[in-house]
């Protein structure tokens, strides 16, 4: 039998997270200090097996809209999805905690594999397909336990000579703190409009950015080219094994030196020197998608420096109350919009 309670300890959340196989950001406790930060609340569930040893659990946060307010599991819970009775009670004891909030559903897009068993037993339970997707469900990871020299042996020769370029034609790539900020969000405006793409709002970067930056786990890598022109800035997160490359933004002024191929190649460099073992490049598109997927494009990037790609179980919602179905209306047409 399992125990499952709310975590008053963080620090005991924090190591269990920091050693998982890939240990992300989001279900960080300094995450959910940044949904406090946009006025949501967070609460961390945790599953003790009978000696008492943490086992699993999840970080959850409030999301209230007008559309319906619901528990939201960034890339959770982490449990072992194939122990139907641990799942049962893992959600049953979520489900009364979201009613007690007066909340309309909980959603969750756990950082496990998907497989049919998976899908059937959180059917089994009530849960639905969420019409869309929150965190990226096909991620590049490359693995950084080998050396630089295998590093770029194993990219694409298009990637490398291209980086060998930047650095014999003089970009340079700086690492920055909050001073940073307002030239990323210059150059992020100028990419949404060029590419017909809905950003991140300043203020959702820079808090999410300043939480884990004081804390060492976020940096700026600023890109400028010979002339003094700054082309490319990303926002990178450090956390427990894996880097991640979360927000980002490039002009690609001079297409013989494109600068954000440097950048990656500095990221790498800077996950290996922190000991990180994955750099998740985050979102590519599915596998079998068509070549008009709007992450077709960034995807052939991502892929053009060797690594594995990560397929996820889509997101999940359990409905709660009938206010859930003017969500999943929403989310619907806003699906089609998007185009994926």
């Amino acid at each position: 039998m399992f125990h499952i309670k709310q975590l008053d300890n963080h620090q005991e959340w924090e190591t269990f997270n920091k050693n998982t196989p890939y240990s992300v950001f989001v279900q960080s406790t300094l995450y959910g200090e940044f949904y406090e930060k946009l006025g949501e609340q967070y609460v961390i569930f945790g599953v003790y097996d009978e000696k008492n040893t943490l086992i699993g659990g999840s970080l959850a946060v409030t999301t209230h809209a007008k559309r319906g307010n619901f528990l939201y599991l960034p890339y959770g819970p982490i449990i072992d999805f194939k122990n139907k009775t641990l799942v049962k009670q893992f959600f049953d004891t979520l489900k009364a905690y979201a009613k007690e909030q007066h909340l309309d559903f909980i959603r969750i897009s756990p950082l496990t594999d998907d497989s049919k068993l998976t899908q059937k037993t959180l059917k089994d339970l009530g849960f639905i397909s969420a019409p869309m997707h929150v965190l990226a469900e096909n991620s590049w990871l490359l693995n950084l336990t080998v050396s630089k020299e295998t590093l770029l042996k194993n990219m694409k020769k298009n990637h490398r000579n291209l980086i060998r370029r930047c650095e014999r034609e003089g970009v340079i790539v700086q690492k920055k703190h909050a001073e940073g900020l307002n030239t990323l969000h210059k150059l992020l405006d100028e990419t949404a409009k060029r590419l017909k793409f809905h950003r991140f709002s300043r203020k959702y970067i820079n808090d999410e950015f300043e939480i884990f930056n004081k804390h060492n786990q976020a940096l700026i890598f600023e890109a400028t080219l010979p002339d003094g022109t700054i082309d490319a800035s990303a926002i990178i997160m450090f956390y427990g094994n894996m880097a991640v490359y979360r927000h980002s933004a490039s002009l690609n002024t001079n297409k013989k030196v494109p600068s954000s191929y440097l950048v990656q190649w500095e990221v790498i460099k800077e996950a290996k020197k922190r000991g990180m073992t994955w750099y998740n490049f985050w979102g590519v598109e599915p596998p079998h998608a068509k070549k008009t997927h709007p992450f077709a494009g960034i995807g052939h990037f991502k892929r053009g420096f060797g690594g594995e790609q990560k397929d996820l179980l889509h997101c999940h919602d359990l409905p709660l109350t009938p206010k859930y179905w003017l969500n999943w209306l929403v989310e619907t047409i806003r699906k089609y919009k998007r185009g994926f």
